[in-house]
């Protein structure tokens, strides 16, 4: 297999960049994992569920992977330059077929869940080195996952959310955590973190998760339930106000807990399901006096 690349230094380690199909790669990547027995073994042992997960991302109609598969390639594998319509750097790498002649140094997840999504097939960007050492290829691999710094689960979620691919539960419990963080009248507004350095008291993606079991198939607020928004936001008023706590994750999930489900239930037994503060606060009177400290 011949396969169009541009060669480059950094720090006089060659290395090239091309475009190769994820069947193809398949084919040539060995899989390495590392054991007690094996130390310079770069790759985790595959997770199955992320395999899945990216297959069924994968089968999407719009689906696209736009990082770098970063491989070492061994001695079965050369570089010849060939100047191609005036490209500095520019030749062909030339690749045993089927044979295994590439360890991953990054991506093995991305081109193994091509494996998990049917026919999907397309061509991946790629950066190769040519023969690394075990030191070398373990250098790399060190500096690739402790630079690589994930972006939060709160920023992903938003950006998810503002371009339409929310869906479901997880769609209304984060147009609700939105809410709240909007909502001028609400304790929580302004206090949900979205971006990495954001001031705040919870986060976007933790307060979406408590609320997601309430409006979920079965809970307390899945039926019928056009507006839930003005209902946490008024429950959360009146449950840091009457228990006088400090707000924070902790106590955020205390009040987002099976009290909250008691209230509703009980609401809707005393036909008091305009959920207002008025009538939360009262639904609440009895226990006014517990201590969640103690608990």
């Amino acid at each position: 297999m011949k396969l169009f690349a541009i060669s480059l230094k950094q720090k006089a380690i060659p290395l090239y960049l091309f475009a190769a199909r994820a069947s193809h790669l398949s084919k040539v990547v060995r899989l390495s994992h590392r054991s007690r027995d094996e130390r310079l073994a770069l790759q985790r042992t595959l997770d199955r569920k992320r395999l899945k997960e990216i297959a069924l991302y994968l089968r999407e109609p719009h689906s696209l992977i736009a990082n770098n598969i970063i491989l070492n390639f061994d001695e079965s594998v050369s570089f010849k330059a060939v100047k191609n319509h005036g490209i500095e750097n520019a030749g062909y790498l030339t690749i045993p077929d089927n044979t295994p002649c590439a360890t991953i140094l990054d991506g093995q997840h991305r081109l193994m869940g091509f494996q998990f999504s049917g026919k999907v097939d397309f061509e991946l960007s790629c950066i190769g080195f040519l023969n690394l050492d075990e030191n070398q290829a373990a250098d790399v691999f060190t500096v690739i996952n402790s630079t690589q710094k994930p972006l939060s689960k709160s920023l992903l979620l938003d950006i998810r959310h503002y371009i339409g691919k929310t869906e479901g539960e997880e769609k209304k419990a984060t147009d609700i955590a939105l809410h709240l963080n909007t909502d001028s009248h609400c304790l929580l507004h302004q206090q949900v973190r979205v971006a990495s350095g954001e001031k705040g008291i919870i986060s976007l993606d933790s307060l979406t998760r408590l609320i997601v079991p309430f409006i979920d198939l079965g809970g307390v607020l899945e039926r019928n339930m056009k507006k839930p928004e003005p209902i946490f936001a008024h429950f959360i008023n009146v449950f840091f106000k009457l228990y006088k706590l400090p707000i924070n994750t902790a106590t955020v999930s205390v009040a987002l807990s099976p009290v909250f489900e008691r209230v509703i239930r009980r609401g809707r037994s005393l036909e008091k399901e305009s959920f207002s503060e008025e009538e939360i606060a009262d639904i609440l009177s009895p226990v006014s006096d517990f201590r969640w400290d103690k608990t």
